[in-house]
């Protein structure tokens, strides 16, 4: 049977109780580099879907690890950043292993800098693992078709895994502590089900409105930024029509202003004091788009066009699975309007533009 992004959309919850099963074996050396080297503030070199991974991931690594992060785009780092001195630990992201920008800036690092330096992939034969101290497997296996899905959720979960390890040898985290949050992500991962079957109900119920927008905008807050920097990669990729991830108070400084009848409008919701906020800027806009959602993690569904997904999850951890209706309604979308995404487009690009070794 031919992969599809819905092939790896239903392989996540699978993928993602592998990792966290084999997290305690397979960090180990990161651990002991942790142990040695006692880092405080990283630095992220990732771009396109694993800067959204590492942006969702952020805010929970910094409150159980007590770190700090910086996420840096690696072809801006190479050409016109300076290393801090700060930054003791560097970690760069590429599924593939294969990104060039990004292999040229874990070459900049070592250059400039004698900081432990970490690879997180998921091909351990890619060239990205000549470049760093220590090669971390994201565990999500290969993914065949171009737009990254479990992959994206695997990078989410090992660098969530990876901050509970940080904090655990920093003592931020005791044993007992450590394992509540393991607890608690596993709980998460079981409900991946559940959210693809509310998600395809919800598609089906507006997928005729959906199909018709000619413009999406997702607004969201503290973790769940990334949830919208990853939607507007995702939706860009397969919905192709213009697209956009807004933080919501940047959303309301400018952006707002492009809004019409013809625009659709996505809201993130979580458990947060800046939910209501998130409330009022959708009921405002309902008067001049009907095409106004909300995703949320929280149980109350709200009006019909609210995709409610009940989960019990605070905020920092829930990009793990909030970014789920988005991977799948970009999918039905793309396809419900008739594009292909198993016919590759710009094919020589990578070729053309290096961008890939």
């Amino acid at each position: 049977m031919k992969e599809t992004m819905m092939t790896y959309i239903h392989e996540e919850k699978d993928v993602c109780e592998a990792i966290v099963a084999s997290f305690q074996e397979k960090t180990k050396a990161f651990r002991q580099l942790i142990e040695k080297s006692k880092p405080k503030n990283w630095l992220v070199l990732a771009t396109g879907s694993s800067s959204n991974a590492m942006l969702s991931a952020k805010y929970y690594i910094e409150k159980v690890a007590g770190i700090s992060i910086e996420i840096q785009e690696p072809f801006n780092f190479v050409h016109y950043e300076t290393l801090r001195d700060s930054i003791d630990f560097v970690i760069a992201v590429s599924q593939s292993g294969h990104s060039y920008s990004t292999i040229e800036a874990l070459k900049k690092v070592q250059k400039e800098a004698k900081i432990p330096t970490v690879a997180l992939t998921s091909q351990l034969n890619s060239p990205i693992v000549n470049y760093a101290d220590l090669v971390l497997d994201i565990g999500c296996g290969t993914e065949h078709v171009g737009f990254v899905t479990k992959g994206f959720t695997a990078t989410v979960l090992t660098s969530m895994l990876l901050g509970i390890v940080t904090g655990n040898v920093l003592g931020r985290l005791d044993e007992m502590a450590m394992d509540n949050e393991i607890q608690a992500l596993k709980k998460q991962i079981k409900e991946i089900p559940s959210i693809i079957e509310k998600t395809e109900e919800f598609y089906k119920k507006h997928a005729a409105e959906l199909h018709e927008i000619q413009r999406f905008s997702a607004i969201g807050y503290g973790p769940t930024v990334g949830t919208a920097k990853e939607f507007e990669t995702k939706f860009t990729e397969t919905v192709r029509v213009p697209s956009q991830g807004f933080e919501l108070e940047a959303y309301m400084h400018g952006p707002y202003l492009e809004v019409n009848s013809n625009h659709g409008l996505i809201f993130l919701q979580t458990e947060s004091k800046l939910s209501e906020r998130a409330s009022k800027l959708k009921q405002y806009f309902q008067v001049y788009t009907d095409h106004c959602f909300t995703i949320t993690s929280l149980k109350q569904k709200g009006d019909e066009k609210t995709l409610a997904l009940g989960l019990e999850v605070n905020e920092f951890m829930s990009p793990l699975v909030m970014v789920i209706p988005f991977q799948l309604l970009s999918y039905r979308i793309a396809t419900g309007k008739g594009i292909d995404l198993g016919i590759r487009i710009f094919d020589d690009f990578d070729k053309v533009l290096k961008s890939k070794i």
